[in-house]
């Protein structure tokens, strides 16, 4: 039995994947996308500057109606901001998340990770596959400062004329995504302030994605201006997963 299907295995035996849908305000609208973009997208569209911090001891996002909550509010890096979503989308406790990353806080690594082994989630491997809300996660070399980022696809990826840096045949792609960051990405960044300088915090912003002819994702940069520094997979490996189930942690036999 190869690693892949041990993991699988293992998981079946302690988790059942379970979607559930939470309830959303009355708005009158019909949202095609999944329920963890409804969330990340409201978050952004309403939370205040005073009110949206990167990090910081204990990290928290409310939603403004949720739960007792007055505003928007979130301090959160960029892998708990999405671990937050995921929680309130899905109604998942820590230990649903503990069952499905292996952690109750997981960081970069654990996300990409899962996406690898498709627990939970199921890879998409080209760039004309992505959809808004696929969790893009990539992973850092050791002994850098963070151990990678997590970001949550806000559309689809988009074509668009080839700028510097130039990487011999590839295709260059616009990819609007929301995440937490003490940087945003690109000069449309609703982090972005009027001095030039960035909020840190949760936002929208636009990444550029490298595709080969075919589709596949061989590279990225931060953003699409022509200084942001290009990285390779082989350097640091960016994979794109959908959720599929998340997973319900079984409660013990009492």
């Amino acid at each position: 039995m190869s690693p892949r299907s041990v993991v699988h295995a293992l998981t079946a035996v302690i988790v059942a994947g379970l979607a559930l849908l939470a309830p959303r305000p009355a708005q009158g609208q019909s949202y095609e996308e999944p329920d963890h973009f409804y969330w990340a997208d409201t978050l952004v569209d309403n939370i205040a500057p005073e009110d949206n911090e990167y990090g910081g001891g204990t990290t928290y996002v409310s939603w403004a109606g949720i739960e007792g909550a007055t505003e928007y509010r979130s301090r959160s890096f960029c892998a708990s901001f999405v671990t937050h979503v995921l929680r309130q989308a899905y109604e998942l406790s820590v230990y649903d998340i503990n069952t499905w990353f292996g952690s109750m806080s997981p960081n970069a690594i654990r996300y990409h990770d899962r996406i690898i082994e498709e627990v939970g989630f199921e890879q998409i491997l080209t760039v004309g596959q992505i959809e808004a809300g696929d969790i893009i996660a990539i992973e850092y070399p050791a002994g850098s400062s963070a151990t990678g980022h997590v970001a949550i696809a806000a559309g689809a990826a988009v074509p668009r004329p080839a700028t510097y840096p130039f990487i011999a045949g590839t295709i260059q792609h616009d990819l609007a995504i929301l995440d937490a960051s003490t940087t945003g990405h690109g000069l449309t960044d609703t982090r972005r302030k009027a001095d030039g300088t960035w909020h840190a915090g949760v936002g929208r912003g636009v990444m550029r994605l490298y595709a080969t002819i075919n589709g596949s994702i061989v590279g990225y940069s931060w953003s699409a201006q022509s200084g942001s520094t290009y990285y390779a997979k082989q350097v640091r490996d960016i994979v794109i997963g959908r959720v599929t189930e998340p997973y319900i942690a079984l409660p013990f036999p009492g």
